[in-house]
């Protein structure tokens, strides 16, 4: 028997005609909100391309945010759901049952992204991709630190905050502060510290800081700022977070 050094699933390349064709299925699925029918259209061209154009890597980034989305909304209503039943209840058994079902989904599609990612992360060129793929990478790996909140020396953990913190060094040396993907990347990245890590002042502070210098941005910059309103909508997620983290803060002292 001859010997192949290619890995036997690893996806052909693709032609032009087809990769336009997978793109514009993606992006009716999209329309059509079928996030199983675009994940699987965008996943072809960007396991058989080496560069994502921006419509395709944006196309990816939406896939698979809103796919794995939904399932994460489902486990979080069945751990409302097994909240109410006591230990003996037969219902809170189902809902275990379920719940390791859609754990054990959302892990294998979020290590799916992962392995796609670092793909084209180590063959980019491109600063601006470099960011947005390293703010991903930060999100799936904190997606599946949501599972291992009590195993707090879980690799995910500081995988997630590593690829945040490269992504943010790049950002602040590359974009301007008003940037909509360096203001994601913070966003992500508090939430980060608010949610999983439990570091509430930092994730306050980092919010404050960089609400201060977009807005200086947005005010003095002599520089067309790009995507102005994409930037003022994040800008005002930073607000909304910083207003209700403080107020958080505040109850706790006071206790």
């Amino acid at each position: 028997m001859d010997d192949y050094d290619e890995e036997p699933n690893k996806p052909g390349p693709i032609t032009p005609s087809e990769r336009r064709e997978y793109l514009n299925n993606a992006f009716m699925a999209e329309d059509a909100c079928r996030w199983k029918d675009m994940v699987e259209n965008i996943t072809k061209i960007a396991e058989s391309v080496e560069s994502m154009t921006m419509d395709e890597r944006n196309a990816f980034a939406t896939a698979y945010k809103t796919y794995i989305g939904t399932k994460r909304t489902s486990w979080r209503t069945i751990v409302d759901i097994e909240s109410k039943f006591d230990s003996i209840n037969r219902k809170r058994d189902l809902c275990k049952e379920y719940k390791a079902k859609l754990e054990e989904e959302i892990k294998k599609e979020c290590n799916d992204v992962i392995q796609i990612i670092d793909k084209h992360l180590e063959i980019s060129t491109d600063v601006e991709n470099q960011i947005f793929y390293l703010k991903m990478k930060g999100d799936y790996y904190r997606y599946l630190s949501e599972f291992d909140l009590d195993k707090p020396k879980d690799p995910v953990f500081e995988r997630s905050r590593k690829a945040y913190v490269d992504g943010l060094i790049l950002a602040k040396e590359h974009l301007p502060a008003s940037h909509p993907l360096r203001l994601g990347l913070i966003l992500n990245f508090s939430v980060f510290y608010h949610e999983i890590l439990k570091e509430h002042n930092t994730a306050c502070d980092m919010t404050k800081e960089n609400v201060l210098l977009c807005e200086e941005d947005l005010l003095h910059s002599h520089h067309n700022v790009t995507n102005r309103s994409d930037s003022e909508i994040i800008l005002q997620l930073l607000k909304d977070n910083l207003k209700v983290w403080s107020t958080d803060l505040e109850d706790q002292t006071c206790q």
